[in-house]
């Protein structure tokens, strides 16, 4: 299931999670036993209760309005070490000059490179090696914006030299020129999709993904692209995002 499926669960969709106590939901729902009046992670090892007394919150923070506390077994108003490792590493590669090796973001973590890609993919919904691509093209494409010239934005933007820069943006959803005049003449689609690290924001143009962020929703992406066409995401968008988070 696509992190843009994520956000359409239904209650029977969040139960038989429940009942798989898979971990790939955790931090993407709540779920509140309210005959214990206690709320847990998808994932909680505790034995299922009945479904009668069940009730799914979008966060901790709605299921403790509705007067339930955490679970003490599952923690689920705590960060768990996976969530921290991949939160270190979208800090690390945000602040790195150049690209950063596997090896070296899982030394840094604890874990196996093969295990932490597995882990920052299922989060973020893309491996860190593409993350860390799309980082490089907002950033060069923000600095393009802001009046840099070509040469200066891409290595402001970190990548090694304009070859780098060229095959990248072949895949970008904006070329170089439509960054300089705010996305004119573009219609750009976006959506907010869940993942387990929060809201993040995905917008594309026919041309494919122009942003995706964390930190960043509607208002921001007019800001960039003043001059663009924005729309809200429908059913055609929504497919493109179910494959390009799945890539």
């Amino acid at each position: 299931m696509t992190a843009m499926e994520k956000t359409d669960l239904t209650d029977d969709d969040r139960w038989r999670i429940a009942l798989a106590k898979d971990r790939a939901f955790d931090g993407v729902f709540v779920t509140g036993v309210h005959s214990t009046g206690i709320y847990c992670r998808p994932s909680c090892p505790a034995r299922p209760p009945l479904r009668q007394n069940v009730r799914f919150y979008a966060s901790p923070l709605d299921a403790e309005a509705a007067g339930l506390r955490a679970c003490k077994r599952c923690a689920p108003d705590q960060q768990s070490r996976e969530e921290a490792a991949v939160l270190q590493v979208i800090g690390m590669i945000r602040d790195a000059e150049g690209p950063l090796a596997l090896d070296r973001l899982g030394a840094a973590t604890g874990y196996s490179p093969t295990h932490l890609q597995r882990l920052f993919t299922r989060a973020v919904g893309l491996s860190p090696a593409a993350y860390a691509r799309a980082l490089r093209r907002e950033r060069a494409g923000e600095a393009l914006a802001g009046g840099e010239r070509v040469t200066d934005a891409i290595y402001q933007a970190g990548y090694s030299g304009p070859s780098r820069f060229y095959d990248d943006m072949k895949g970008a959803g904006m070329n170089p020129s439509d960054w300089r005049n705010g996305g004119a003449g573009r219609t750009i689609e976006w959506a907010v999709v869940e993942t387990s690290l929060g809201p993040c924001l995905v917008a594309a143009s026919e041309k494919g993904v122009c942003c995706l962020s964390f930190n960043e929703g509607e208002g921001e992406l007019r800001a960039r692209f003043p001059r663009a066409e924005l729309v809200e995401g429908g059913a055609q968008f929504r497919d493109l995002l179910g494959r390009v988070i799945a890539a």
